[in-house]
C-alpha cells in the first residue's frame, strides 16, 4: 500500500472522528475540529475526554503548531503522541493556574497595599498579634503576586518558541534538508513545557497553611 493511500486513509479515520464528535457532543470549534482531523491519534483523548482546545489560547496555538509541522519534514523530530498529549494537558493547567490567580488577585481584598496599610495601622495601635497576622497576610499577596509573574514569562516564552515551531515547519517545507538541526528548538520546547512541573510544585508549596494563611516554605 503506497504511501499517499495510507495518508489518505489516516485522514479519513481523522474526518470520521471528528464528524461522531459533532454527532455525539456540542458542536466542535475550529480548532478541535481541525486537531482532530490532523493529529487523531493525540487528539481523540483530549477532546473527547471534554477538553476544549479552544478554550485555552496557548494550547491551541501548540496544537495548530503540531499539526503544521507534522505535515512537514519536522515529523520525523517531533515528540510523540503520549508526550504530545502531555504537554498539552500541563499548558492547559498552566494556563488555568494563572487565570485563577487573575481572578483572585483582581478581587478587592486582595489588594497588597491595603493590607500593608492595615498591618501598620495595627502595629501603630500596639496590636502586636493581630500585626503579624497582617503581615503574614501581606506576605503571602506578595507570594501569589510573584508566582502570577512566573506564570505569565513561563507561557509566554512558550508561546514563542511555538511561534518559532511553526516558522520552522515551513522553512523545513521548503528546505527538508534541515528538519534534523530544527530538533533543538523542539527539544527545548518541550523542556520549557515539562519545566512548568516545578511551577506546579512551588505553588503547592505556597499552600501549606501557617496561621490560616497560604505561605512559602522558609
Amino acid at each position: 500500500m503506497s504511501l499517499g493511500v495510507l495518508g489518505l486513509i489516516y485522514v479519513a479515520i481523522g474526518i470520521a472522528i471528528a464528524a461522531g464528535a459533532a454527532l455525539v457532543r456540542k458542536p466542535l470549534g475550529a480548532g478541535d475540529a481541525a486537531f482532530l482531523v490532523t493529529l487523531w491519534p493525540l487528539a481523540a483523548p483530549l477532546v473527547l475526554g471534554g477538553h476544549r482546545t479552544d478554550d485555552d489560547p496557548v494550547t491551541a496555538e501548540l496544537v495548530t503548531a503540531l499539526a503544521r509541522a507534522q505535515a512537514s519534514p519536522l515529523a520525523s523530530v517531533l515528540p510523540d503522541t503520549e508526550t504530545a498529549r502531555v504537554l498539552a494537558s500541563r499548558l492547559r493547567e498552566a494556563a488555568a493556574h494563572l487565570a485563577d490567580l487573575d481572578a483572585v488577585l483582581a478581587r478587592p481584598d486582595f489588594d497588597e497595599a491595603s493590607a500593608e496599610k492595615r498591618a501598620r495601622e495595627l502595629a501603630a495601635r500596639g496590636s502586636t498579634g493581630a500585626a503579624a497576622t497582617a503581615q503574614l497576610r501581606v506576605r503571602t499577596l506578595g507570594q501569589l503576586r510573584a508566582l502570577r509573574v512566573r506564570y505569565r514569562a513561563e507561557l509566554e516564552e512558550v508561546r514563542e518558541l511555538i511561534a518559532q515551531l511553526v516558522t520552522q515547519a515551513e522553512l523545513v517545507r521548503l528546505q527538508p534538508a534541515i528538519a534534523q538541526s530544527s530538533s533543538e528548538l523542539i527539544r527545548e520546547l518541550v523542556t520549557r513545557v515539562e519545566g512548568l512541573g516545578d511551577l506546579f510544585a512551588y505553588q503547592a508549596s505556597l499552600e501549606e497553611p501557617e496561621y490560616g494563611a497560604p505561605v512559602a516554605r522558609s
